[in-house]
């Protein structure tokens, strides 16, 4: 019996201590400012001179990219149009080496588009870190300044009270836009 009530003595305690820790915890939130805001940084990219020319480069690449795959294509196109007209009076052996060529063409085609899609990738976020970074850089600097606890990047909020803050005309004041 005395075990039993020394047991709940020591549970109602811990649990009165955990209580008012979480009790401490909340108050002292409530005594520092939380300031959220946010930020459209899509609005700020759209804003830099520098992305226009990066995404014209880009367009040239993956211009001249597409420009090979079509030779390839047409290459494709053109040896299974000779395969269908003449596969009838091809013997076995011969027919096997032009499936097998093109369906090699096939594949080197596949694996071109890939690489090619990848290389236009990575040149795309080769040139936007150094922009990227900039308006991070300006982002943290203008957060700090205004005492911001949370930022969010948001293109369209759904709600935004008049208590939140949108520090993208600030960002872009810090990047001269």
């Amino acid at each position: 019996m005395k075990k039993t009530f020394l047991i709940i003595v020591l549970s109602l305690f811990v649990g009165v201590t955990l209580y008012s820790q979480d009790s401490l915890s909340v108050s002292q939130l409530n005594t520092s400012t939380v300031r959220i805001a946010y930020i459209n940084k899509g609005e700020l990219l759209a804003l830099i001179p520098q992305i226009a020319k990066i995404e014209k480069e880009l367009a040239q690449l993956e211009d001249e990219y597409e420009t090979e795959f079509l030779v390839m294509s047409k290459e494709y196109e053109r040896k299974v149009k000779s395969y269908l007209e003449r596969n009838k009076q091809m013997s076995e052996p011969i027919k096997l080496a032009r499936q097998t060529e093109i369906t090699e063409l096939e594949s080197r085609m596949a694996m071109y588009k890939q690489r090619y899609k990848e290389e236009i990738n990575k040149q795309r976020a080769n040139s936007y870190a150094p922009i990227n970074q900039l308006i991070d850089n300006a982002i943290r600097l203008v957060s700090k300044r205004e005492k911001i606890t949370i930022l969010f990047d948001s293109a369209q909020p759904i709600y935004v009270s008049d208590q939140c803050i949108d520090l993208t005309p600030l960002v872009k004041a810090e990047l001269g836009l």
